[in-house]
């Protein structure tokens, strides 16, 4: 029997392990808006790619009132800093989080800082090795690149999902423990038997 808790502690430990690392997964609509997940938290955010040729306040208006919150830069720095751009990530994540339609660029505004109606933004183009940060940069009321193929600025808006999303790994790791411990039960009854 200890060694049946021995084997089950290290494939919770090694599933536990699994879970932590930090990633994004398509996630489900809400509000009307396809969403990524951040594995980590839990946030459900507003894909980069849902507005195009609008202001940061007419692209909050929109989430908030379909129950989001616009973020401000520690929650979106809480979710990018944990996705590393080192090793040729970003084409993942483009294709879960979105991106802009014309350029190979992740970016979105987030809220303004201290009451000012200035905004600031997080990015990375294809080619980066680091998310990038940009505070109070634009008028919250102006569009940037208004009117020309790169007015594809998105905003950083989450909402609370259902709980963290397990990764596959996570996924094999618990299917294991459940059979070790049916094996384990069964084995255990057919000896007292």
């Amino acid at each position: 029997m200890n060694r049946f808790i021995a084997s089950f502690a290290v494939i919770a430990a090694l599933s536990l392990g699994s879970a932590a690392s930090a990633a994004v997964v398509v996630g489900p609509n809400v509000g009307g808006y396809a969403t990524f997940t951040d594995t980590n938290t839990g946030l459900n955010w507003v894909k980069l790619d849902s507005f195009f040729d609008l202001s940061h306040n007419r692209m909050a208006a929109l989430v908030t009132a379909a129950g989001f919150t616009v973020a401000e830069r520690p929650a979106v720095e809480t979710l990018l800093n944990s996705l590393s751009l080192g090793a040729g990530e970003w084409a993942g994540y483009k294709a879960i989080m979105g991106d802009a339609p014309n350029r190979e660029l992740i970016w979105g505004s987030y809220a303004p800082v201290g009451g000012a109606n200035l905004v600031g933004w997080a990015f990375a183009y294809d080619n980066a090795s680091s998310w990038s940060y940009a505070d109070l940069t634009w008028d919250a009321d102006v569009v940037p690149n208004g009117g020309s193929i790169s007015a594809d600025m998105n905003i950083w808006a989450f909402v609370q999902g259902g709980g963290v999303i397990p990764e596959p790994a996570t996924w094999a790791m618990m299917i294991a423990g459940f059979g070790l411990v049916g094996f384990a039960a069964r084995r255990r009854g057919a000896a007292i038997a």
